[in-house]
């Protein structure tokens, strides 16, 4: 079993995921734009492929020598005293590698520590400055500058302009900076929020590109808790997640859904005795959809169960009454889709181990021409009445003959408290559901 990491890709050569050509047409889109500075959003949801995208473009970005680059992950401080000032010096820190701008970049860095100590976001102990200032110095710093209040304030009044002849003279009058911020949407609202605002207050007209990696309903949240606006329900002149992203990003771009196909492709030579099953992978697909991070965690988890379940039965009763020997590994892999996507049944299952083929029963019956919906449910215990109107979970237990896909039908009471116990040796159990099944009970 080799198992999958969640490690972005890091060179084009690498692209699993069909990203090349966009990247290209976005790196060619970005090289004509006039002016700058330009911020550039590359927006995805959780695990669709942004820290890889930007990975590619910045391999792409290092073919082209006019061009720097800086990398700034936000995540690995993510405290709103500190992730503007040390995106900031992350990019000075970068500057000073030139023995020519060591000096500017140590003047700059002086002074936006400066700034952020007058303005009340940092002290000594938690202000992050990339190593360019020492923390020891930082208060005799704010006490030396306090002295010379006129001249300071001057100093920060030309930081925009001194911060951009520093970028054009480390890119060259051709050239630009591009710096890559990702990990927005791991950081608190608070943290993504000032590292959004620090990109206008500071860098001017310098010659700079910023690409964001974030998620758009992150951002949402974000506007949410900075200004107090319930989006889902607010009002049109109200302020929006999309609002403050058209105030903050220039160049938009939704990272394209990875195909399906190229998914599987990629993965399918990593998946223990289903790789090539097609049931499964439409079992996949249903259940999971393309999002790669997602994927890959359950094909990890799934080789572990198919492992514990072979410890478990033992090769000579991996088949279910004769019938296809992987219908026992297909069934432990819809368990772990309805554990990962559908908590409410999964916790349901623990309790009533029946549910499973008394839900399964009632969705082919409600699926028969002659509407025998309103019978089918009526025949349904009480407690399982609500999960016969999700529409994903009916999905994904559909086994009707010349369905969408063909898997095996579901298991019987006794056989899922057997699938519960291998997925507990593989995954074990969830934060809040108990460590063992509830025995069927007698008809």
């Amino acid at each position: 079993m080799i198992p999958l990491t969640d490690n972005p890709l890091a060179f084009l050569h690498e692209d699993a995921y069909g990203f090349r050509p966009f990247v290209e047409q976005l790196d060619a889109a970005v090289a004509q734009a006039r002016p700058l500075p330009l911020t550039v959003g590359v927006f995805g949801a959780w695990g669709t492929g942004k820290s890889s995208f930007l990975g590619m473009w910045s391999d792409l970005l290092a073919e082209q020598p006019r061009n720097r680059q800086v990398r700034f992950n936000p995540w690995k401080y993510d405290r709103k005293v500190e992730v503007w000032a040390a995106l900031l010096h992350t990019i000075l820190g970068e500057l000073k590698k030139e023995e020519r701008l060591r000096e500017k970049a140590g003047r700059l860095a002086r002074a936006a520590t400066w700034l952020s100590l007058r303005a009340g976001l940092g002290s000594a102990a938690t202000l992050a400055t990339a190593g360019i200032v020492r923390p020891e110095h930082v208060n005799e710093l704010l006490d030396t500058f306090a002295q010379n209040d006129a001249d300071e304030y001057s100093q920060v009044n030309t930081f925009e302009d001194e911060f951009a002849e520093a970028v054009e003279e480390f890119v060259g009058p051709e050239g630009r900076l591009v710096v890559f911020v990702d990990d927005l949407d791991r950081c608190t609202p608070e943290a993504a929020m000032t590292v959004l605002e620090s990109l206008k207050l500071f860098v001017g007209h310098a010659r700079c590109v910023f690409v964001l990696a974030l998620d758009v309903d992150v951002l949402a949240a974000v506007a949410t808790n900075k200004f107090g606006v319930d989006l889902k329900g607010a009002p049109e002149e109200a302020i929006s997640g999309m609002n403050y992203l058209e105030k903050i990003v220039q160049l938009p771009f939704f990272l394209p859904d990875v195909e399906f196909a190229t998914l599987r492709a990629t993965l399918a030579p990593y998946v223990e005795g289903l790789g090539g099953n097609e049931a499964f992978w439409e079992l996949v697909r249903v259940g999971l959809g393309t999002n790669p991070r997602r994927v890959k965690r359950f094909v990890n988890v799934l080789n572990l169960a198919v492992a514990a379940l072979g410890w478990d039965t033992g090769p000579a009763e991996t088949a279910t009454g004769g019938q296809d020997p992987h219908w026992k590994q297909l069934q432990l892999a819809e368990l772990l889709i309805i554990r990962g996507q559908h908590r409410a049944f999964f916790r349901t299952l623990t309790q009533h181990p029946e549910a499973w083929q008394l839900l399964e029963r009632a969705g082919g019956d409600m699926a028969r021409p002659g509407g025998g919906r309103d019978l089918a449910l009526s025949q349904l215990p009480p407690y399982l009445r609500p999960f016969a109107d999700d529409a994903a979970l009916m999905s994904l237990l559909d086994t009707r003959p010349g369905g969408r896909y063909e898997h095996p039908p579901a298991p019987g009471p006794d056989e899922v408290v057997r699938l519960f116990s291998t997925l507990h040796r593989a995954a074990g159990p969830l934060p809040d559901e108990q460590s063992s099944v509830a025995p069927p009970q007698p008809a």
